[in-house]
């Protein structure tokens, strides 16, 4: 594992805080969908409780990891940090946010393969978030969308981590 990160790294790094503090002043204010139809509450609080979910599991898995390969918890930490960032901001006004889904993800015994994984849940997180944006009001669309965007490039960064 390399001890520094290239200058893309650090500057894509840079974008993601960035990002999750606009991110955190996202309003929750739904109205029509982003296809114009009408989105109903209910579907929005669903559609936010699911990604939130989603980044609970992500939480779980870069903790986990952590828990597993200690050397690997200083270079993590920026990245769950950002994953925190984004949990708030779909939690925003969730008196009950949810949990995580599941049990104790597993973690691969190499660390390279380790950080593969969190990089690959990272992009199936983001994927998911990015499918749901079509059905979503304007603002969940646009906080979606840029959920996605960042968890991609927290994806590429963890790989060039490795």
């Amino acid at each position: 594992m390399p001890s520094r990160l290239s200058r893309r790294a650090v500057f894509l790094g840079g974008l993601l805080a960035c990002s999750a503090g606009a991110l955190a002043g996202c309003t929750s204010s739904e109205e029509s969908g982003s296809g114009g139809g009408t989105v109903s509450a209910t579907t929005v609080r669903g559609l936010r409780r699911r990604a939130a979910r989603d980044g609970n599991d992500l939480l779980a898995r870069y903790d986990a990891t952590a828990a597993a390969h200690p050397a690997l918890a200083d270079t993590l930490r920026p990245f769950r940090d950002t994953v925190t960032a984004h949990l708030a901001a779909l939690n925003e006004g969730d008196a009950s946010p949810p949990g995580p889904s599941g049990g104790e993800p597993e973690v691969p015994a190499d660390a390279d393969r380790a950080l593969t994984a969190l990089a690959d849940a990272e992009r199936e997180v983001a994927e998911a978030r990015l499918r749901a944006v079509p059905d979503a009001s304007p603002d969940l669309a646009r906080l979606l969308a840029s959920l996605a965007a960042a968890g991609s490039a927290q994806a590429y960064l963890l790989h060039e981590a490795r």
